[in-house]
């Protein structure tokens, strides 16, 4: 191991020795009220923040902030370079914060409490005192996040993710197919749910899209377009309505390679595996939560899931 890497790998480990698992979230899945569901939770480590008689927002929020927190823990242990990857990875928490801050700009006002970062936030502690979308633009220009490329809520919330793509990609060097097949799938989103061309500008900037992906108007057509890298994400949807089935099969393929990471030496792959790990915990989760919520439904029970 690197120098200053040992704990933080140690600690990476150890963090998954309590996750939930594919088994223990099918048996969730399977239970007949959210009340139950979350029941089972007690004694993992999601049992401190999801309790019984909550609603399915609270308990997958609960979910949510375990994972985060355990990110905390697992960056709190790593030298420079290892935080530096857990907070490109973790962006997506700060993605939640201002997608929050951007809906209650367009509303009332009011927004749930954010994510508390610490050590995990890019630009977030200055995009908390923006009360205008130009603020928020102003805010993370100057941080990590760069330019998102627009100056709209719909552009700014798009162009961020964008720029957590290249983020990751430019960090994670191992996570390149994971960042090209979820490009796949933003992309396909923006060209064919949303319907719209208008933000084609930024969507060029993602990784792995061509001039002619960008022009697909059906999935098959944009399949094609793609490089083998990204276009995996796509297998098996034939329309965009189906899209749900490529992001299942993503976390699907992230797993699998994850679990392949964790077997070799290298502290960064450890440490990716590990983070990649815990995400696709909390997402089981909450879609073992999300069963149980609807009767222990056998169709969603089956989308849980796990790694074949």
């Amino acid at each position: 191991m690197k120098p200053g890497w040992t704990a933080g790998v140690t600690r990476g480990r150890l963090l998954l020795s309590r996750i939930l698992g594919a088994g223990q979230a099918h048996a969730i899945a399977g239970r007949h009220s959210l009340d139950a569901g979350v029941a089972a939770l007690a004694g993992s480590a999601y049992g401190e923040r999801v309790q019984t008689g909550v609603d399915l927002v609270t308990a997958e929020r609960g979910v949510a902030e375990t994972l985060l927190w355990h990110l905390r823990i697992l960056a709190g242990w790593l030298p420079a370079a290892g935080t530096g990857l857990v907070r490109a990875l973790a962006a997506s928490f700060e993605l939640a914060n201002i997608d929050a801050r951007l809906a209650a700009l367009a509303s009332d006002g009011r927004e749930p409490p954010p994510f508390v970062l610490g050590g995990l936030a890019t630009a977030w502690p200055r995009v908390e005192q923006a009360r205008t979308v130009e603020e928020m633009v102003a805010a993370v220009v100057g941080s990590a996040w760069g330019d998102p490329g627009g100056r709209s809520p719909a552009e700014l919330a798009l162009g961020l993710r964008v720029s957590w793509a290249r983020r990751v990609r430019e960090t994670a060097p191992e996570a390149a197919d994971w960042v090209a097949g979820a490009a796949a799938l933003l992309l396909a989103r923006e060209l064919l749910v949303v319907d719209t061309r208008e933000h084609v500008a930024q969507l060029r900037r993602l990784p792995a899209v061509g001039e002619q992906a960008l022009g697909a108007s059906s999935v098959d057509e944009l399949r094609a377009a793609l490089p083998p890298q990204a276009a995996w994400a796509l297998a098996g949807v034939s329309e965009p309505n189906e899209l749900w089935r490529g992001e299942l099969g993503w976390w699907s393929r992230v797993e699998r390679d994850a679990m392949a990471l964790l077997r070799r030496r290298g502290d960064e792959a450890v440490v990716l595996a590990a983070v990649a790990l815990l995400a696709v915990d909390a997402e089981r989760t909450v879609r073992a939560l999300e069963a149980a919520a609807h009767g222990g439904d056998p169709e969603l029970v089956e989308l849980v899931g796990g790694a074949a």
